[in-house]
């Protein structure tokens, strides 16, 4: 299924801050008043013309089943956008309709940006993949159980570093608002011993560092870290300057301060009764592993762009080199530089999927056909059947993008 294993939402629960919405937050509604939105077809894009009469009914069908109350989807084709729609509500209580223009949280999508930023620098020759992560972090990073062996830039994005998610990684959310604690004060607290955030559990106490997968946040969370020391820029500053802007993703942020609440989705969750409850908008200190926010429209051209080797129209992000070695599995690991393998309807996707509060998430391409898809959602999709569902609109999704 391609919702498994590396997601940001297999965490300890948190503190909710809403309760039930009433009869229009009751998870089997009709979802068919707030009908569907349909996005323009930037830069050369093609109509979606060629769609079945019964795709719009066939996703709110399964909308239904999945429990998300709104969901974006943007299809690409190499270098062309041929579908952006979207359908449900993206705020039950405001009655605001989702579009392909509303900025969801990515959750753990987030990560392959954090990994772009990270390997831009590495393009400029900061670092090697394979040297020691303490030079440019200005301290020593060590798993105290294996003191002698470094920690390389490789291992922090191939999830090999033995930086696991301890007991309390999931500790530190705040609502309407962004996290109070600093992005490096944070990972330093929570990787040496004796530090604020620090607890065994936060490494591996079997495998050294390079040797064996372990899906973790915290180390997507150094990686972020080392992109702000390397730049002298926080990660949003870095990535609007070298990825959102030259790729024409204004609206694109990992901070709620940058951001027009009215145009994000709230993220909600279902109680026993089957109505939905608004999750709120949230943040924590580690916000490179999944708290950047974007539309399906604006993420569509980043996945472009990736799958394109770096380049969409003028604008290039990275080398073709750089993406043939992100896309490469990388030793000891299950998959590339922050990009994953999954199957879906029998094709070989590279891309991540994301899950958090209220929220799940997915961007794969096929790289033989070109064909790619973004699927943004508010809801939490966890049960079996609500996967399932969700798996069979990407796999519809997927055959519109098909040449």
């Amino acid at each position: 299924m391609p919702l498994a294993g590396c997601v940001a939402g297999a965490q300890p629960q948190a503190a909710r801050d809403g309760g039930a919405v009433g009869d229009a937050g009751r998870a089997d509604a009709d979802l068919a008043d707030a009908g569907r939105a349909d996005g323009g077809v930037p830069d050369g894009g093609v109509p979606d013309g060629g769609i079945p009469g019964d795709f719009d009914s066939f996703m709110l069908a399964h909308m239904m089943t999945a429990r998300t109350p709104g969901l974006a989807a943007a299809v690409v084709r190499g270098d062309q956008v041929v579908l952006a729609r979207a359908w449900g509500r993206a705020d039950i209580a405001a009655n605001r309709p989702a579009t392909p223009d509303t900025l969801f949280m990515l959750a753990s999508i987030s990560k392959t940006v954090t990994a772009v930023a990270l390997m831009q620098l590495y393009e400029q020759g900061r670092f090697g993949l394979d040297d020691p992560i303490d030079t440019n972090l200005g301290r020593l990073v060590r798993n105290p159980n294996f003191p002698s062996v470094p920690i390389t830039y490789r291992m922090l994005l191939s999830h090999t570093s033995s930086i696991e998610d301890g007991l309390h990684y999931a500790d530190y959310y705040v609502y309407d608002m962004d996290s109070p604690i600093a992005l490096d004060a944070f990972v330093t607290g929570y990787l040496s011993p004796g530090g604020a955030y620090y607890d065994a559990s936060n490494w591996s106490g079997t495998g050294a560092p390079g040797t064996s997968y372990s899906y973790t946040n915290a180390g997507v969370a150094l990686a972020g870290d080392l992109v702000e020391r390397i730049s002298g820029l926080n990660l949003q500053q870095y990535c609007q300057q070298h990825i959102f802007t030259p790729l024409g993703m204004g609206e694109s942020s990992f901070f709620l301060r940058d951001l027009d609440r009215t145009h994000i989705a709230m993220p909600y969750d279902t109680d026993a009764s089957g109505n939905y409850t608004p999750d709120g908008y949230y943040a924590y200190p580690d916000y490179p592993d999944g708290q950047l926010r974007t539309s399906a429209s604006q993420l569509a051209r980043f996945l472009m762009a990736f799958s394109q080797y770096g380049q969409l129209g003028g604008a290039q992000i990275l080398q073709r080199a750089t993406v043939e070695e992100m896309r490469r599995q990388q030793p000891s690991s299950q998959e590339g530089l922050c990009w994953e393998f999954t199957t879906i309807g029998g094709r070989n996707l590279t891309g991540h999927d994301g899950a958090d509060y209220g929220v799940t998430t997915s961007m794969y391409f096929d790289p033989v056909t070109g064909a790619g898809i973004v699927v943004l959602t508010n809801g939490a999709v966890s049960s079996s059947a609500e996967m399932q569902a969700l798996a069979e609109m990407q796999a519809r999704l997927l055959q519109v993008g098909e040449p």
